[in-house]
């Protein structure tokens, strides 16, 4: 460093020197830090090998869940998706996928397996969704995007829905942006909702807002009483208003006979494995007449920069719902489900006989409506309830005891109130639950000596 005072080229360069070495010593410590987060993490897992040692403890067992009898999937259809190598891959469906978009995709045949589904639920066209839930969604955004795009001044952001309904009704709207009401129901102990009730809210909802509501939904049947909603009466009612009308059928399109052209339904949501014999999630958005192309819009946004833009793909169901083994398995099964629906009588019998069996235990009763038609039945069990004061397994214990004798699906902590469903069982499945359930509150009764009848 010529030109320099004397020495001080010398310090300068051995304090860069210095600072390399300060550089090389940070890089040292990042990655020991790095390292040591690493083993930390690693220390918190531990053995991951014990997630590929799952067991099934309830493989085998009768599954009275109400929630899962209408997805048991046959077991012709559990073979052949493995003997098929259907499991092999999430993306299964895809190897010839030609035009991004799973609904269109003819091999597997899925264009036409959703044409099928639109037929026989009586609409014009039918998407696969992530669930019910994502169906759901799919209306409800539709809804507030015709609220701020459509009839601005006839429309308020509001979703008039059963009391019924399920929670992720409620969640939809709010996802989207959407206010929920909700006309009476009966109260206890049949919890009915009246037709009435709506046109009722209806007016209301114009009264304050000057507006009708955005969506009016019922629930086929509810989730808690397994009640029919009065689908029929207030989709004549919506029709009168002009106002766009859903029914989530997600306990009944599969188990049994359901058109959406009887509900006089612009938007029917489904759930393939609560009650078409599928794996999940999945479901299907089923629509008819003009709010088909609004809820099956493609998107139209331009990303600024590049100027990319996806025309093809579906807004409301984010692009593509991939859809993989759970739709191959509702494709498989789907024959199954076209000749169980036409025995819905068979079941409606089986569900009313058990009713009856079960009143037989003092105290016992059934809650929602009479007669009952749906196989969700909703139990007072007041018998039970009075053993689980006693019992060291509290209100576990009823369970527990339906499990050790092969039945499973009781709410786990319940004994106070029960639901459940033999949807699918033979008579001999539902006669071996009527007698375990028998069988343990005679057991009860007497070691406990309770003040109660049994048969």
């Amino acid at each position: 460093m010529s030109g320099w005072p004397s020495g001080l080229g010398k310090r300068l360069q051995t304090a860069v020197r210095g600072f390399e070495s300060l550089s090389r010593l940070q890089n040292l410590f990042d990655a020991a830090q790095r390292t040591l987060l690493w083993l930390v993490v690693m220390d918190k897992i531990k053995d991951a090998q014990r997630y590929a040692h799952l067991r099934n403890h309830y493989k085998g067992l009768t599954i009275i869940q109400a929630i899962m009898t209408g997805g048991v999937v046959p077991e012709e259809v559990q073979k052949r998706l493995f003997e098929e190598g259907w499991t092999r891959t999430g993306y299964t469906l895809c190897f010839d996928c030609m035009k991004g978009r799973s609904d269109l995709i003819a091999k597997p045949p899925v264009d036409t397996f959703l044409e099928d589904i639109a037929s026989f639920f009586g609409g014009e066209q039918a998407q696969h969704t992530f669930g019910c839930r994502a169906a759901q969604f799919a209306v409800m955004k539709t809804a507030s995007e015709m609220v701020k795009e459509y009839d601005t001044n006839k429309f308020a952001p509001v979703v008039l829905a059963d009391p019924l309904c399920h929670y992720t009704t409620a969640l939809a709207a709010e996802a989207a942006g959407l206010q929920l009401t909700e006309p009476p129901h009966t109260g206890h102990p049949e919890y009915k909702v009246e037709a009435e009730g709506f046109r009722q809210k209806i007016e209301e909802i114009k009264r304050k807002t000057g507006k009708l509501p955005c969506l009016v939904i019922v629930t086929h049947v509810d989730p808690y009483h397994g009640n029919v909603g009065p689908a029929e009466k207030v989709g004549g009612i919506a029709e009168e208003y002009g106002v766009p009308y859903m029914v989530n059928a997600a306990y009944t399109a599969g188990v049994m006979p359901v058109d959406m052209r009887d509900f006089k339904a612009d938007f029917l949501t489904v759930s393939a494995h609560k009650s078409m014999a599928s794996l999940g999630p999945l479901g299907f958005l089923v629509t008819r007449g003009e709010w088909t192309e609004k809820a099956f819009r493609c998107s139209k946004i331009v990303a600024e920069g590049t100027g990319r833009t996806w025309k093809n793909k579906i807004l409301n169901v984010f692009g593509c719902s991939i859809g993989g083994v759970p739709l191959i398995s509702s494709m498989y099964a789907f024959p199954y489900v076209l000749e169980r629906v036409e025995k819905w009588e068979t079941e409606l019998e089986k569900t009313r006989w058990f009713i009856q069996q079960m009143e037989k235990m003092e105290g016992v009763r059934l809650i929602g409506e009479r007669p009952h038609r749906h196989h969700l039945m909703h139990f007072e069990t007041p018998i039970f309830w009075e053993i689980s004061r006693r019992h060291k397994r509290k209100g576990f214990f009823l369970a527990d005891e339906m499990v050790n004798r092969g039945i499973v699906g009781l709410q786990r902590g319940l004994t106070k109130n029960i639901k459940l469903s033999l949807y699918g069982l033979g008579w001999d499945d539902v006669k071996k639950v009527r007698d375990n359930f028998h069988e343990v509150a005679e057991r009860y009764v007497k070691e406990f000596k309770l003040d109660y009848n049994v048969p």
